[in-house]
């Protein structure tokens, strides 16, 4: 195992998610193979075509290849304001945050049921907290940042919970949350990617049945966990991912046809196989693929 490197997580989730952006949201693994037939299914430009006649949702219309989907561009936020104030501030993010997605932001693209909802919250001036009741991916997105600044264990409970309140408050939210971020850092201090996604399975029979399934196909597995965008579907689809592939490339390719949320999933297993490979494990054309990657990578390390 390489050495722990909080920035190969971080990285890791970033191009995870832009690499399943241009198909995100396609429901069909069939049709996904299809259109990707011999090649990469990673950085396929968006194209409303791949989604007509099939069970999707045409969300990125608005953006161009190599940029982040809704996800990864929280989680660059949330790498951008951690770096600038030396850690995770929640009304410092929450700010950032209405700037970026909000009217006349520098965002343009899709706008989910957490993100809409935590804006309107925000300006109400309701901030403590700003989030809504929903259990899907959106609250997932700040954490690969949160557990790689890493304020000690005994605080990262905390700032965890705080990061996920910004836009998901629902306790099952919470508890998935916190797991991964359990999970990440568990690899991150040194643990086998294995032995660490087995520990945040204990006591939740969904991720440990992810785990212990005779079936060995994630692409099949996905229609036992479901593709959608809530945690429970997601989290253990990610991990049967991350339990059956064996370097970053193949987890992200794996996740991508596996088909549906696949851009919410990718910050989770972009970021565990980011950190259990290692930065040089993610192939050096993915991340040049990334719009502004000279940014990006600067961005994270001074995170």
């Amino acid at each position: 195992m390489p050495n722990p490197d909080p920035a190969a997580a971080v990285m890791g989730a970033l191009v995870a998610d832009a690499a399943a952006m241009g198909l995100h949201w396609l429901y069909d693994p069939a049709r996904i193979a299809e259109i990707v037939g011999d090649g990469s299914a990673a950085f396929i430009p968006p194209d409303p075509a791949h989604y007509e006649n099939t069970p999707a949702y045409f969300a990125h219309g608005a953006r161009a290849n190599g940029q982040f989907s809704q996800y990864g561009e929280v989680l660059m936020l949330a790498v951008r304001s951690i770096a600038r104030q030396g850690a995770f501030k929640t009304e410092s993010f929450q700010q950032d945050y209405a700037t970026h997605f909000g009217a006349g932001g520098t965002y343009q693209g899709y706008i989910d049921r957490p993100t809409r909802g935590t804006l309107e919250n925000l300006a109400a001036g309701q901030t403590n907290p700003s989030g809504v009741d929903d259990d899907q991916h959106p609250a997932i997105a700040t954490l690969p940042a949160v557990v790689a600044w890493d304020p000690g264990r005994a605080m990262l409970d905390a700032h965890m919970r705080d990061a996920i309140s910004v836009t998901n408050v629902n306790d099952t939210a919470t508890r998935y949350g916190l797991r991964f971020g359990h999970c990440l850092a568990d690899v991150l201090s040194g643990q086998p990617l294995r032995a660490a996604l087995q520990t945040a399975a204990k006591d939740m029979d969904d991720l440990t049945a992810a785990l212990e399934t005779a079936e060995t196909d994630p692409v099949a597995y996905g229609a036992v966990t479901e593709r959608a965008c809530h945690l429970p579907q997601g989290m253990p689809l990610s991990f049967h991912i991350l339990a059956n592939t064996a370097s970053y490339a193949e987890a992200v390719e794996t996740n991508i046809r596996a088909g549906g949320d696949s851009c919410g999933r990718a910050i989770i297993i972009g970021a565990l196989a980011g950190a259990a490979y290692g930065a040089d494990a993610i192939p050096m054309d993915w991340t040049l693929s990334l719009q502004d990657a000279a940014e990006v990578w600067s961005a994270v390390q001074a995170l």
